[in-house]
């Protein structure tokens, strides 16, 4: 999604050229007149030939601007890195253009005529709002309140929020996020239209346009309440299979099998599951208050939320690591302020890496 600073920036850019554009072609007229600039502009640009307004030559406005500021012929020269007389053949080009003589000799350099006064205010504000938006954009973090619009499948948002919220809030504390629920079959699709800024998941989003990044791996254990007679001592594959269990399937994608169901199929077998949920923040009270079992992330059971209320053991069966990618559009690449949060999310990754080496 395009930052509000960056629409911005080419508007502004864009309304600069056609103010520029719309002074050059204002006729002559009467000087009092000419102080309304805005609305006689409009009027004579929606009935100007549109070559004319295409052959104007912006540059020499702004030797136009900087004589007017110098009031000499010679400083604006040095100051432009022209020769006088090119200057000097700017300015007949302006006269004839504007159809006045704009300047005249004065005893200390130049005087400008009544239509270069009224015509310069236009004109310097123009050419500073086009110097504004031209220079390369800046994410000011301790001044910045953007809002960022991120796809978080379900566990992400329990280990990897609290970590980011702390690396973005210490140092741009106007900054927001609005997490939306993580759909695969959605994701790509709304990245390229701007709906959201990033998506974190399993899957990476892929599109040709699209770019990914991992940001961590982890492996899977059972978890069952603390207590649970299943998790005393070694736990077989056939009572793991046997066991009523809960499963997770993530939005829009509730029929697929995963990988767990992937893992037990390569064996010829299959889990006991009696209820599936798209969400891994519903399982703990679940399980605290049943003797059910799910199949969950490591660093999922791990976390004060759910540590507190199960039990973990290691599958009897081998599975893959889980590994959540960052994914984005690639026009973000040019976003400061979204490369600054890429690196904030890298971090807090780095930090939930940390912490479970820790354990």
């Amino acid at each position: 999604m395009f930052g509000l600073s960056k629409v911005i920036m080419l508007g502004t850019l864009a309304s600069s050229i056609n103010r520029l554009r719309n002074i050059i072609i204002i006729t002559k007229g009467d000087y009092g007149d000419t102080m309304d600039m805005a609305s006689k502009a409009q009027g004579i640009l929606s009935a100007a030939p549109a070559m004319t307004r295409e052959q104007v030559d912006l540059n020499l406005l702004y030797v136009f601007d900087v004589v007017m500021t110098e009031r000499h012929v010679t400083r604006a020269a040095e100051r432009l890195d022209m020769t006088q007389s090119a200057v000097s053949n700017a300015l007949n080009r302006l006269r004839r253009q504007f159809q006045d003589q704009l300047f005249v000799k004065a005893a200390r350099g130049v005087s400008p005529t009544p239509r270069a006064l009224a015509l310069w205010a236009s004109i310097h504000q123009s050419i500073k709002d086009l110097h504004a938006s031209m220079q390369p954009e800046v994410f000011d973090a301790a001044h910045a309140n953007q809002r960022f619009r991120i796809a978080l499948v379900d566990i992400t948002a329990s280990l990897l929020t609290p970590h980011l919220s702390h690396a973005v809030h210490s140092l741009a504390p106007g900054v927001s996020f609005f997490f939306v629920p993580y759909d695969p079959a959605l994701t790509a699709a709304r990245l390229m239209r701007g709906e959201i800024d990033f998506a974190i998941g399993v899957e990476p989003a892929r599109a040709a346009v699209l770019q990914t990044l991992p940001l961590w791996s982890d492996t899977f254990v059972v978890a069952a309440r603390r207590g649970h007679p299943l998790l005393d001592g070694d736990l077989s594959l056939e009572d793991f299979c046997a066991a009523p269990q809960i499963a997770i399937n993530e939005p829009g994608d509730e029929d697929a099998p995963n990988m767990i169901d992937d893992a037990l199929a390569n064996l010829g077998r299959k889990r006991n599951i009696r209820l599936s949920v798209n969400q891994f923040s519903v399982i703990p009270p679940i399980l605290h208050d049943s003797d059910l079992i799910a199949v969950l992330p490591t660093r999922f059971v791990e976390t004060p939320y759910a540590r507190g209320a199960l039990a973990s053991r290691s599958l009897p069966f081998a599975v893959p690591e889980v590994t959540l990618y960052l994914s984005w559009h690639q026009r973000s690449n040019t976003l400061p302020s979204h490369q600054w949060l890429k690196q904030r999310m890298i971090e807090a990754a780095g930090a939930l890496n940390r912490a479970a080496t820790a354990r």
